[in-house]
């Protein structure tokens, strides 16, 4: 798999269809839209849990751009301009709504997926389950910083630039996350051993 974080430059497909869609290209911008929503959505509900907001945010963003089509320059990479611009726009519509608090904002990172075998469902269902109480217990900027890194698939870098701080911020906050996570999944493991001595 290809790293996130390599330019258009080194991408062509990014590069054309980047290019055709700045010269008015409607199925280009389409194809964007297409190859991005999902992974939008995504990341949108880690800052906010209002689906209505992230939506409108998301429209907002692709009318905005398509009609500022013909003065955007080349992103290194089309995703990370999209996220940022989408952090950005959610960071934006909360502070002025005030509805929402952005500590508190962070849903739970769970994916639903089908399993052949259902004992295998099971056991990566609960885990998945584990991996989500115990993301809800990290700070707010440690769960964005290593939904970034391992779900959006960003380099650290990015990490860093999408957030707006140093890199070494960024490797702090995704190490500290994961040695978090690591002792909060490891102690609610011992739990239900530790009923069954009780």
């Amino acid at each position: 798999m290809e790293n996130e974080s390599t330019t258009l430059q080194k991408r062509p497909n990014d590069l054309i269809l980047w290019e055709s869609f700045r010269r008015g290209d409607r199925v280009a911008f389409e194809n964007i839209y297409q190859a991005h929503f999902g992974s939008l959505v995504r990341y949108g509900l880690k800052i906010s849990q209002d689906q209505d907001l992230i939506q409108d945010c998301i429209q907002d963003l692709f009318i905005e751009l398509w009609d500022s089509r013909q003065q955007l320059t080349i992103p290194n990479s089309i995703r990370f301009y999209l996220l940022k611009s989408l952090r950005y726009k959610i960071i934006r519509q909360l502070q002025n709504s005030n509805t929402e608090s952005l500590e508190n904002g962070y849903a739970a990172v769970i994916e639903d997926s089908v399993e052949h075998n259902i004992l295998l469902q099971e056991t990566r269902s609960g885990y998945l389950r584990q991996l989500g109480l115990a993301m809800d217990q990290l700070p707010k900027r440690q769960r964005e910083a290593l939904h970034l890194r391992y779900f959006q698939g960003l380099s650290n870098e990015d990490v860093a630039r999408l957030m707006g701080v140093n890199y070494q911020s960024a490797c702090k906050f995704i190490y500290t996350a994961l040695k978090s996570l690591r002792n909060i999944m490891r102690l609610s493991s011992l739990i239900p051993t530790l009923w069954f001595f009780i």
